[in-house]
């Protein structure tokens, strides 16, 4: 009971000096909510007004270097599927010893590729990256725990 008192005589002080509102009756915790409740409220009805107007929209920007340019699926012969290919066609795409080599394509920032498991065996990878000789603008190699191998992939350049 002394902690409620003591809690309640903090909060009738904080009321009276802060937000100058004068307690009158004993306070319980029911007196304490109303009182915040309306007090509150008028304080925000304060700050309320109408709306304001919508304002102009801005200028669209340009594409960020992560927008998507094109994407394939890529059978394990190197064959690619037009179905599911937008921007990549099959004369981007050559199967060499080195792995799946991708040319003639707009400036490669970079690639997310996946392994086709309707053409693979579930243990294969796949990694994608740029030949140090200048070779191909992109190669995808397909692992099979860690051995060089062909498989389908799945392919997004950015």
């Amino acid at each position: 009971m002394k902690r409620y008192w003591i809690g309640a005589v903090i909060v009738s002080f904080i009321l009276d000096v802060f937000l100058n509102v004068a307690i009158a009756a004993p306070l319980t915790k029911k007196s304490i909510k109303k009182i915040a409740n309306q007090t509150i409220s008028k304080r925000a009805a304060a700050f309320k007004g109408p709306m304001g107007p919508v304002g102009d929209l801005g200028p669209i920007g340009p594409a960020g270097p992560a927008a998507v340019q094109s994407y394939a699926r890529i059978l394990a012969d190197g064959m690619v599927v037009p179905s599911r290919s937008v921007g990549i066609v099959q004369a981007n795409v050559s199967l060499t010893p080195d792995g799946y080599c991708f040319n003639g394509l707009p400036p490669i920032n970079g690639a997310q590729v996946t392994v086709d498991y309707f053409e693979t065996i579930s243990s294969e990878t796949a990694a994608f990256g740029v030949p140090p000789d200048g070779s191909c603008q992109g190669l995808v190699k397909i692992f099979d725990n860690g051995t060089p191998t062909t498989g389908g992939f799945l392919i997004i350049l950015y």
